[in-house]
């Protein structure tokens, strides 16, 4: 009786391994992706607006560069920003943030006044988004709204263990 149930033990071991296919991989790539992801980093506030910087100057770079003409709409796309562009005034109705329009009525005032204005980066009212803001040939405010989160998203950070 022993034997027996030893027996059928074994076959039955046998017959549910030879049942598992070990010869195929999954794929496990997207899901390593996401988790690369969604693991914690160690992110300063000063992190964030470095690179929000460093992403402006390259926008900035690639709007005023006479040999490549890439519209605004595609360079949105291409960093995942939004931008606008336009004399002060008129950006100032279109935004609703209240930080942004003292930030483009200051700048309404300084090219009224001929002054050079160098590139800033900015915050809006509730925090959430960052905004690089440049003049573009004399009279044009160029905003490049950046999301805090996608930057957190694609900033290159050790992981913290």
């Amino acid at each position: 009786m022993k034997k027996s149930l030893v027996l059928t033990c074994l076959v039955l071991s046998i017959l549910s391994l030879q049942s598992c296919d070990f010869s195929k991989r999954i794929d496990t790539t997207a899901a390593v992706k996401e988790m690369k992801s969604r693991q914690v980093k160690r992110i300063l506030p000063q992190d964030i607006t470095n690179k929000a910087d460093t992403w402006g100057q390259e926008v900035q770079a690639m709007i005023e560069s006479p040999s490549k003409k890439l519209s605004l709409d595609s360079i949105a796309k291409q960093f995942q920003i939004r931008i606008q562009s336009g004399k002060a005034i008129n950006l100032k109705q279109q935004n609703k943030d209240k930080k942004i329009q003292e930030v483009l009525d200051a700048l309404e005032y300084s090219l009224s006044m001929n002054q050079e204005i160098p590139p800033s980066i900015q915050k809006n009212t509730s925090g959430d988004s960052l905004f690089y803001i440049f003049i573009h040939k004399k009279q044009d405010v160029i905003l490049l709204g950046f999301s805090k989160s996608q930057i957190v998203l694609n900033i290159d950070k050790p992981l913290i263990k």
